[in-house]
């Protein structure tokens, strides 16, 4: 079987989100008038990236100024479907063994360098070694060679029913070879932090700003109407300058005075920034599953499934739903790690289970469990997403209730990631949220967890073995809801709700396609 790059695109359609669901549009670009070229675009993020390496550093921030930076055989238009980005076109095997991908000529790294098979090929044998998706589908790759400078071939020792999904994932990004050579597990520093996309690094004054500029020799995709992170780039803005604000009450003082041009502030400012007639705030694509994570780990209290369990009994989910999630219009009571958009994985299997509440139950569990009155929790947060901070401290009121007291740290976000590391038993439950618009298992947080708190498991291995070899849509749903089931009954996360996400920015601002801190082919008005 010999396929087109045309029907591959509409295949992959199957885990797009619905485009009726996308973000408030607003009129689109087309309604912005013609783009003026020019000037500086200042966003408000919430912590300093730590790192643009994105293999090392999987975090927000750094994916979002990332994908301004780098690029990827395959990016992700507007709904979530691959689209070919570095590839001009590529087949597939009849035994869907073997893929041949064709590059496309003339792209540049950012030093001038072009792009050669050679380093799409060290690029993706690092992120089979270093990132989590890389190692996942590591076991199912047979090779990966570079029969000439412009081509890259792919040999799988089995079917892999997602992988130009998973090529369209973090971690894919495309770096010059000669950069990753020696590299030590914390990734490459700034003098490396080299790509083929429409912007590059400028300057970055750590913990303060990140300036990125126009790559000029940046070769442009033509086509114009796929929006996301796929189709043509076009830098409009000189700079685009990312101001680490963690304050949540001076990132809207600093949006409402016009101190930033952008901003994606907590769902508690929702209907405040909404009410402001001088700024716009629109709904983004995908959303967030905001999730308790349990420590299986040998040393923590929940590694006894009855913890777990009571756990989930004991929150009161629709209240922490509602003192924390903002808007109704941002929260979605459900138990799917899925976004309700993203058809291809949204499952309500285990719903019952999800909106069980049963504190008397809990009780009996924690006891049998060992956990009694007295006892204490070990709950890690931080202070970079408030949100977090906040469940850690709804849950110690529930337990506090029960006679168990806890114990909250909070760090900023990558000394909390370092210490959930670090110290694999000395944690029970910390708090986060995930992009719940991932469209391949092995992308999945909550279904890859078991390096971050030992949930793996044979059964979650075999699910995931059914699921690659998949051949057809509905083949792949079945195990989509085998997967949701398994989480509850394992309960490796505790899902809270789903959150959808927003962006408040000033009328300015045009060209934006609402989708995160993507900011090519936006431009401010003159």
């Amino acid at each position: 079987m010999r396929r087109t790059l045309t029907s591959v695109v509409l295949g992959v359609v199957s885990a797009v989100l619905l485009s009726s669901c996308m973000g408030a549009a607003g009129g689109g670009p087309a309604a912005d008038g013609p783009p003026v070229r020019g000037g500086n675009l200042n966003v408000a993020v919430p912590t300093d990236p730590q790192s643009l390496d994105m293999v090392a550093n999987p975090g927000q921030v750094t994916a979002h100024i990332g994908n301004m930076m780098y690029e990827k055989l395959f990016e992700v238009d507007r709904t979530f479907a691959a689209r070919p980005m570095l590839v001009q076109d590529y087949t597939t095997s009849d035994d869907r063994l073997t893929y041949t991908f064709r590059l496309r000529q003339g792209v540049t790294f950012h030093d001038g360098s072009p792009l050669t098979a050679n380093d799409v090929v060290a690029s993706l044998q690092r992120w089979q070694q270093g990132h989590r998706t890389g190692q996942l589908v590591s076991p199912d790759i047979d090779s990966i060679t570079a029969p000439d400078a412009g081509t890259v071939t792919i040999h799988l020792k089995r079917p892999r029913y997602p992988l130009i999904d998973e090529l369209a994932g973090a971690g894919t990004e495309i770096y010059a070879a000669k950069n990753l050579a020696g590299l030590p597990p914390t990734g490459f520093g700034q003098d490396k932090a080299i790509g083929t996309g429409p912007y590059k690094l400028k300057s970055w004054d750590i913990g303060r700003e990140l300036v990125l500029e126009r790559h000029a020799g940046y070769l442009s995709r033509t086509e114009e109407d796929w929006g996301g992170q796929a189709g043509a780039k076009h830098a409009y803005l000189d700079t685009v300058t990312y101001k680490v604000v963690g304050d949540q009450d001076a990132l809207i003082n600093g949006l409402q005075t016009g101190q930033w041009d952008h901003a994606m502030p907590t769902n508690d400012q929702y209907e405040t920034l909404r009410a402001n007639p001088a700024l716009v705030v629109h709904n983004l694509p995908g959303g967030n599953e905001n999730v308790i994570i349990p420590n299986f780990n040998p040393g923590s209290r929940f590694a006894d499934p009855r913890a777990r369990q009571a756990l989930n009994l004991l929150l009161d989910k629709p209240a922490i739903n509602a003192a924390t999630g903002g808007s109704k219009d941002l929260t979605i009571e459900t138990g799917a790690f899925a976004s309700p958009d993203n058809q291809a994985f949204y499952s309500t299997v285990g719903d019952e289970i999800y909106r069980q509440r049963d504190p008397e139950k809990a009780r009996r569990l924690l006891a049998e469990a060992g956990i009694n009155a007295g006892a204490t929790i070990r709950i890690v947060t931080t202070n970079s997403y408030p949100e977090f901070g906040k469940w850690a401290v709804l849950i110690q009121d529930e337990l506090s209730k029960l006679g168990i007291t806890t114990k909250i740290d909070t760090f900023d976000f990558a000394t909390m990631l370092g210490t959930l590391t670090k110290e694999p038993g000395g944690w029970d439950l910390t708090t986060l949220f995930f992009d719940s618009a991932l469209t391949s298992p092995a992308q999945m947080p909550a279904l890859t967890l078991g390096t971050l708190n030992g949930s793996s498991s044979p059964e979650l291995d075999a699910l995931m073995a059914e699921y690659n070899a998949s051949a057809t849509r509905a083949q792949a749903k079945t195990v989509v809801d085998k997967f949701q089931a398994f989480t509850w009954q394992q309960l490796s996360v505790i899902t809270l709700s789903q959150s959808k996400l927003y962006a408040a920015y000033s009328p300015k601002l045009k060209g934006y396609g609402d989708f995160y801190r993507v900011f090519w082919n936006s431009w401010l008005a003159s």
